[in-house]
C-alpha cells in the first residue's frame, strides 16, 4: 500500500506513528463520528501479530498509531530515517487486517 520513513519523534517518547494524511484516508478511513479510533491489525514479515490502535488527533489535526506501536519500535529496533512498509492482507475483515508491516533501514 505505502512506505513511511518514520521521523525522530515517531520513535521518540510521544509513543505514536503519524501516518501522511494521504495514505490514511486512503487506505485507514475513520468514521466522522468515531472519536476512540480503531484498533488495525497487523502481521509483520515473520508472521507475528501485531495490533495498533489508529485515531485522528483533533490537537494537532494528524493520524496516528498509537497504542501498541512503542512495542513494535522497540522490537523492530527502528530508527528515524528507516522505512515501515504497509500492505493489504485478505483476511476476514480487510478494512481492518492489513497483511503486512514490516522495517528496513
Amino acid at each position: 500500500m505505502f512506505d513511511k520513513v518514520v521521523t525522530p519523534s515517531d520513535v521518540g517518547k510521544l509513543n505514536r506513528l503519524v501516518i501522511p494524511k494521504q495514505h490514511a484516508e486512503r487506505y485507514f478511513p475513520l468514521d466522522s463520528t468515531n472519536d476512540k479510533g480503531m484498533l488495525l491489525n497487523f502481521e509483520d514479515r515473520t508472521g507475528k501479530p501485531w495490533r495498533f490502535r489508529y485515531s485522528y488527533w483533533n490537537s494537532s489535526q494528524s493520524y496516528v498509531m498509537t497504542k501498541g506501536w512503542s512495542r513494535f519500535v522497540k522490537e523492530k529496533r527502528l530508527d528515524a530515517g528507516d522505512t515501515v512498509s504497509f500492505g493489504r492482507g485478505v483476511g476476514e475483515a480487510p478494512e481492518t487486517a492489513f497483511s503486512s508491516i514490516g522495517s528496513a533501514a
